[in-house]
C-alpha cells in the first residue's frame, strides 16, 4: 500500500507537505548510506505503518505512519519474551551503558505494533522523566490523541548496532507544518 492509498482509507487526500515524501525518504536513505555504505533496505508495510528495514544490520532506518486508535491491548507476555534490550546495551556500551526500555518507533497508543517496532530506548526519554523525555512524550501524546496524524520516527546510528544514538521525531500538523525534535538516546 502506498501513502496516498493509506490517506484514502481514512477518507482524506495526501497533504501538500507529503507530495514529495518519496524524495524525503530517499534523502533519509542516502544520509544513512553515506555513513554506513550501500544497504539492503526494504519497506515493510503493516496496516497504515511503514518500516524501512536494513537487512544487513538488522535494524529500522525509518518508521512512519498515520496514527490510529490503539489497535490492541498491550501484549505484556510478548513484550517480556522480546530480547532483553538492556543486555544488548551493556554488551555494546560497557561502562557507558544506560538503562533502556523496549521503546516503540511508532507508539503503542497510536496503533504501533511490536517486534520490528521495538528498539533499545533510554528509559528517562521513553517514560518522560527528563526534559527531553517530557518533550518526546508530549509529541507522542499529540499523535495518539489525534488519529489520522502523519508522523515519522528516524533513528540515527553512530555504529553498526541496533541502538540509535539519536532519534528524530516529527509530526505533521494541519497537513502543512512540521513539529520536529531531535532526542539523544546514547
Amino acid at each position: 500500500m502506498d501513502l496516498p492509498t493509506v490517506f484514502a482509507t481514512i477518507g482524506s487526500t495526501l497533504p501538500s507537505a507529503l507530495v514529495n515524501w518519496d524524495d524525503a525518504v530517499e534523502d533519509f536513505i542516502a544520509c544513512y548510506e553515506e555513513r554506513f555504505g550501500p544497504s539492503e533496505v526494504s519497506t515493510i508495510n503493516v496496516d497504515s505503518a511503514f518500516f524501512l528495514f536494513d537487512h544487513g544490520f538488522e535494524r529500522v532506518v525509518l518508521a512512519y505512519a498515520l496514527s490510529t486508535e490503539q489497535l490492541t491491548k498491550r501484549d505484556s507476555a510478548r513484550m517480556r519474551g522480546f530480547p532483553n534490550v538492556n543486555s544488548s546495551v551493556r554488551r555494546v556500551l560497557g561502562d557507558k551503558a544506560f538503562v533502556a526500555d523496549k521503546g516503540h518507533f511508532l507508539g503503542h497508543a497510536s496503533g504501533g505494533i511490536l517486534d520490528i517496532n521495538l528498539f533499545p530506548q533510554r528509559r528517562e526519554l521513553n517514560r518522560g522523566w527528563s526534559g527531553e523525555g517530557k518533550r518526546f512524550r508530549s509529541m507522542e501524546r499529540h499523535v495518539a490523541e489525534h488519529p489520522g496524524t502523519f508522523f515519522y520516527h528516524r533513528p540515527i546510528y553512530d555504529d553498526d548496532t541496533w541502538i540509535p544514538s539519536k532519534l528524530e521525531y516529527a509530526v505533521l500538523r494541519g497537513g502543512s507544518s512540521w513539529w520536529k525534535d531531535m532526542f539523544f538516546n546514547k
